[in-house]
């Protein structure tokens, strides 16, 4: 066994600390691969979404009236005891659904009910608030006043912090495999 002091026991290593520049750009090229490991994985998934709408659609295109045969079949099989069937993946099924009108063409619906039907339609007035006109006009009033304007607070001056990162556009990279 060591012969150790307890202090040599106890004291733990110092905790890394951001105090020059360096440490600055190390922690901002961390931040910054963050961002970029984000981006390529959010293109990455949408590029693997899209690969697998494509193979639904051409699977879809080539085998569901086949599957819905099979189906058919299967339930026609059950004498009318099952409404669906049960596969290890999921379940196939047909139902009824009721008959009613859809509106093909909103314009000519909208024309027609003009005239047959007036009553179902409404013109409904809606308020609209200018929020930066509102804050420019509240501005020149607390200016000339010296008064806040009820609904309006005043922030002090300060300073905030930000962090941003180039894109690859500002880099003049492009995304695109050569």
């Amino acid at each position: 066994m060591e012969n150790t002091t307890p202090t040599e026991q106890t004291e733990k290593p110092e905790q890394f600390t951001i105090q020059s520049r360096e440490h600055g750009e190390w922690y901002l090229r961390k931040l910054a691969n963050i961002e970029a490991e984000r981006q390529r994985i959010e293109a990455q998934a949408a590029l693997m979404l899209r690969q697998l709408e494509t193979d639904r659609n051409g699977l879809t295109g080539r085998y569901q009236s086949q599957f819905e045969n099979l189906v058919r079949i299967e339930l026609e099989a059950s004498k009318g005891k099952r409404k669906s069937v049960t596969f290890f993946n999921g379940t196939a099924g047909f139902r009824t659904v009721a008959s009613r009108l859809v509106i093909e063409s909103e314009a000519d619906a909208l024309t027609t009910a003009r005239l047959v039907a007036p009553a179902t339609i409404t013109t409904e007035a809606v308020e609209r608030f200018d929020k930066a006109a509102f804050r420019a006009h509240a501005a020149e009033h607390f200016e000339t006043t010296g008064e806040i304007l009820p609904g309006f607070t005043r922030t002090e001056e300060r300073q905030e912090f930000s962090v941003k990162f180039p894109t690859s556009k500002e880099k003049g990279d492009t995304t695109e495999a050569p």
